[in-house]
């Protein structure tokens, strides 16, 4: 059977929640490497002709949200079009910005907003702010489609679009060059294109290994041979959401092991 069948963290007839392993893509594109979405029809192909041979019907898989090639972690899968529907309005979502907020909505047909959680290994010593309290982080963000890329732009770009997360120091360490990095944990807010790994760089805490965004890393490499297979020190450890079918809270949690985390016994 398909080798994704060590990724997949929980199954059933509606959904399927996997963990990405770093470098691989999640949809396919022009360089035909392996990627999720093929891989898991794939699987699903396989355990359909077991169960019910002569079956040759396409199976369906969902793309609710994607992580970038160089990042690990934990993503959804729909095995149906409601299903899909059904999650995608949840990533879309306005989050509560307050408790009073939270409670005004309490009861009513509100969608739930699907929570993401990241570790994010930084470059830079943030001892000072550990056990803060979460900082919010606000800016306006545009893609630039060309270079796969975004930038931070004013509030006043029409073409801007608002980008919101918190992030918390966990820890801090050295990197294997003694270069100092720090542990972050980083909530999305909103869902934006390359959204933690700009905002974190335009606030001064870029991300270790990010060849897109940390000017200084680039540096490094140059100087450092072995850094050139670096990868985005950036793991999606935590997702939650409310099941479509059977409403009730789904919370899964991967703790990553490879790369720059090693630094961090997480």
């Amino acid at each position: 059977m398909s080798s994704m069948r060590s990724n997949i963290i929980y199954e059933d007839n509606h959904l399927l929640v996997c963990e990405k392993p770093v470098g691989m893509l999640v949809q396919s594109d022009r360089s035909m490497s392996i990627d999720m979405v093929n891989e898991l029809k794939n699987y699903l192909y396989e355990k359909q002709l077991k169960e019910k041979p002569g079956d040759s019907k396409e199976p369906y898989i969902g793309l609710i949200n994607r992580l970038d090639r160089p990042v690990g972690g934990i993503l959804v899968f729909a095995k149906t079009g409601q299903v899909a529907r059904a999650l995608s309005e949840q990533v879309q979502a306005e989050q509560p910005q307050k408790d009073t907020e939270k409670k005004q909505t309490q009861g009513k047909n509100r969608i739930s907003k699907m929570q993401k959680k990241y570790y994010a290994v930084v470059d830079g010593d943030l001892s000072t702010q550990l056990g803060c309290e979460p900082v919010k982080l606000q800016n306006y963000l545009i893609k630039d489609a060309k270079t796969n890329t975004s930038r931070i732009t004013t509030e006043n770009d029409k073409n801007g679009k608002r980008a919101i997360l918190t992030y918390q120091v966990r820890k801090v360490g050295v990197d294997e060059m003694g270069y100092p990095v720090s542990l972050v944990e980083v909530e999305l807010k909103t869902g934006r294109h390359h959204q933690i790994r700009v905002q974190m760089a335009a606030n001064h805490m870029p991300l270790w290994g990010d060849t897109k965004y940390n000017t200084s890393f680039i540096k490094r490499q140059k100087e450092y041979p072995s850094l050139k297979w670096a990868n985005v020190g950036l793991y999606s450890y935590s997702l939650t959401f409310q099941h479509p079918i059977t409403k009730k809270e789904l919370h899964f949690t991967k703790t990553p092991k490879e790369g720059i985390f090693q630094v961090f016994s997480v």
